[in-house]
């Protein structure tokens, strides 16, 4: 999957009736329903603006809900850039400054490093003004399609269409 610069980059899953990730999907009335599109220097990014539904105090959003975020954009940019779907197994995030209700952020992410069958990665919410208001770095195993079969229950026409993105090498989409 590559996109020019601010060209969207389309995730094949969601278009799967099931699939109803809190991060990407716009299926989920509650979710973030993430859109994804590559930065100018080649990064993938997603913005996004919280409504109150997302605040913890007044006018500031939830440090949890952040965590979603800057998880959701590593995770769907390992897809995207290493062709594999992959959880997250260490999360790991410094909030330097509060994310404000109705303000617009944009999340970037990219792979630090592979090794040991893990993929590591980092990303940085950056808000309107350019400041960097949070910074994440996280590892990643990638998913075996026994492991997506079993736990997410793919059935077999579900993945037809996935199956690129399970079980080969880190580095080889």
């Amino acid at each position: 999957m590559t996109a020019v610069a601010g060209e969207p980059i389309e995730l094949p899953w969601l278009d799967f009736p099931r699939f109803r990730c809190f991060g990407c999907s716009p299926a989920n009335p509650i979710g973030l329903a993430l859109k994804f599109h590559r930065t100018e220097s080649g990064e993938v990014a997603a913005r996004t603006t919280f409504s109150a539904e997302y605040a913890s105090y007044p006018g500031i959003v939830h440090g949890g809900i952040v965590n979603v975020l800057v998880d959701e954009v590593m995770g769907d940019m390992i897809a995207i850039e290493q062709g594999l779907l992959a959880f997250s197994i260490t999360l790991r995030t410094t909030m330097l400054l509060p994310l404000r209700i109705g303000t617009e952020y944009v999340t970037t992410a990219r792979v630090t490093g592979t090794g040991n069958g893990k993929i590591r990665t980092e990303a940085d919410v950056t808000g309107p003004d350019g400041e960097v208001h949070m910074m994440a770095s996280a590892v990643y195993q990638p998913i075996r399609s026994d492991q997506a079969r079993e736990l997410m229950g793919i059935g077999d026409d579900e993945f037809d269409q996935i199956k690129h993105y399970f079980d080969h090498q880190i580095g080889q989409s």
